[in-house]
């Protein structure tokens, strides 16, 4: 009874016995002679913040944790009582079982939900990213069952359709369906990829929650286990960007002011940091440096909604290529492998929303539906899956060998950002770093992991940087794309101008401004030439793989002295 009284107390302070008389009135307004006979349904829908009920009455908070389905029994009863006391004449027109409260949870505290589903017990909680969701079909929520021999009182409403009919409470007979009563809504069956499941949950999403619905997006499921899982409430989980005045880790702060601020000194220290278990710091830093974007443009995809930008490595032999990607990818909350386990493209690009999606193998390794898949969903930003189309929210890295020149410039002019891979330069360095590793074996240290942690959280730090794009870099990257296009129209494919922009934006962002400036422009106009196949427009002493940072501001400043005369501007 003193459950029965708190529950009455909130009701009444969060006004919910005024949406339970409206919907009680509209009820019995809609009750005709000819209504009453097919028993139609009251089905109110409240939703309940719960962390707001914990705070008021603990002990209704607990059961709601605890025993959610007493719960709804009880707000039953209560909406039965208020329809009770609006009309006395007619309310016996009306039977309980025609009476449901349809209670959808908000606010849920996750460390208060049973933590292992398998134990199905109270209010259980799921979370994980939706895959797929079928077209929408009718489900029935009551059937009404007659006596074939007309006894008093003798119809039964369930909330179901039983296995075998029921049977008359008064004769015992077998009783009939009247199908053209039966009271259905909507469902859809949506499949998600639940943290820390290997195998796919399909669930069965109705009525109200259906619109909640987007694929691709990360939910809290909250579900009641009994005979077939109920999902009572969903929330959409979104990630919240980090206040300008969040303290960044020391050391990158530190590193940041010892590089004067320079986006090409910091950003190259940042990026030698990544893979340092495959491959000496020097090499492949052009690779490491757009990984490094990427990681940085789909977290402020997430946040906001700016360009994903996407990485295509090519080479002679690209195997340390995707060792290196493999690695990069770790620091992502979500990587998603394409042609190993996850072979449907759509699906993977789908799971890896938020994240990374990469092809562990070379590009000639796999069969051209899923390569034409992959570059279809970059091109158009949309993932067609059996149902719907998806917007494109992970970044795609892969990497192939020269084995088709003419490919591989359909395939770049996709991506729009290329890279350099391995094109031999590195073989010396990368077997002596083989041979000492064989003869000193040395894992990875604590502050090496430091650093990675503190890169990955740097980068969630400033991912909700909103930047602007500045008149002069603005002015310098039209100038260089329209030289490019002259001087080679068919390497510089229309969406070069996509990524020169993406990277110049990200390169602030990293850098923690909100207006990109000339050397960020100039440092993503470096990264796309040193990305040409040769020949290349610079000349090859500005493009060589810096060995430190002085060779690296050297190599800037002849670069510079280059982009001058090939664009046509000065004083850069």
């Amino acid at each position: 009874m003193e459950l029965h009284c708190e529950l009455l107390l909130y009701l009444d302070k969060r006004r919910y016995f005024a949406k339970m008389k409206d919907d009680c009135e509209n009820f019995l307004e809609s009750l005709t002679e000819k209504t009453v006979s097919k028993f139609p349904s009251l089905r109110c829908f409240l939703e309940i913040d719960v962390m707001d009920v914990i705070d008021v009455l603990p002990s209704l908070g607990e059961l709601i944790i605890k025993e959610p389905l007493k719960l709804q029994k009880m707000c039953n009863d209560v909406l039965f009582a208020c329809l009770r006391s609006i009309d006395v004449d007619n309310y016996k027109l009306v039977e309980y079982s025609q009476v449901v409260v349809v209670l959808r949870l908000k606010c849920v505290p996750r460390i208060l939900c049973l933590p292992n589903p398998k134990r199905y017990k109270g209010l259980t909680y799921f979370e994980g990213t939706l895959l797929a969701k079928s077209e929408s079909v009718s489900y029935v929520y009551h059937t009404v069952w007659s006596c074939p021999e007309d006894c008093e009182d003798s119809i039964n409403i369930i909330h179901y359709i039983p296995k075998t009919p029921p049977k008359c409470c008064i004769c015992r007979s077998t009783m009939y369906e009247n199908s053209g009563l039966r009271r259905c809504g909507d469902q859809v069956t949506a499949t998600f990829k639940l943290k820390g499941d290997y195998l796919l949950r399909k669930f069965y999403i109705v009525d109200d929650l259906i619109p909640k619905l987007k694929v691709g997006l990360y939910y809290a499921l909250h579900a009641i286990v009994g005979k077939s899982i109920i999902i009572w409430s969903l929330e959409k989980i979104e990630q919240c960007k980090a206040p300008m005045t969040h303290p960044v880790p020391r050391d990158l702060d530190v590193l940041y002011n010892a590089c004067n601020r320079s986006p090409w000194k910091f950003i190259y220290c940042l990026a030698s940091s990544l893979a340092i278990n495959v491959c000496p710091l020097n090499c492949f830093i052009q690779l490491k440096i757009n990984l490094l974007l990427s990681l940085a443009s789909i977290k402020a995809n997430v946040l906001t909604n700016s360009n994903i930008l996407h990485v295509l490595a090519t080479g002679f032999d690209t195997r340390f290529v995707g060792e290196i990607m493999n690695e990069a990818a770790k620091l992502t909350d979500k990587n998603i492998l394409i042609g190993t386990s996850n072979t449907d493209v759509a699906t993977a690009l789908i799971a890896g929303t938020g994240g990374i999606a990469a092809f562990p193998l070379p590009l000639h390794a796999y069969n051209q539906k899923q390569i034409f898949s992959v570059l279809s969903a970059i091109e158009s930003g949309e993932i067609m899956n059996e149902t719907s189309k998806t917007k494109l929210k992970c970044a795609v890295w892969a990497h192939g060998m020269d084995f088709k020149k003419i490919v591989m410039f359909n395939v770049a002019s996709v991506f729009g950002n290329v890279c350099r891979g391995d094109h031999g330069e590195f073989n010396d360095n990368i077997v002596e770093y083989l041979l000492q590793g064989s003869i000193e074996p040395s894992g990875i240290t604590e502050d090496e992991l430091r650093a990675l942690k503190d890169i990955s959280t740097y980068l969630s730090i400033v991912a909700g940087i909103e930047v602007e794009l500045d008149k002069l870099p603005e002015t310098l990257l039209r100038s260089y794309f329209l030289a490019a296009r002259k001087e080679r129209p068919r390497a510089v494919a229309i969406s070069s101008m996509n990524s020169l922009i993406t990277v110049s934006l990200t390169s602030a962002r990293l850098c923690r401004r909100s207006v990109v400036t000339i050397e960020d422009a100039i440092f993503a106009i470096w990264l796309h030439v040193c990305g040409f196949p040769e020949p290349r427009f610079a000349p090859e002493e500005y493009l060589e793989t810096p060995m430190n940072i002085r060779k690296l501001n050297k190599i800037m400043d002849g670069f510079k002295h280059w982009l001058e005369q090939f664009t046509g501007m000065s004083n850069l």
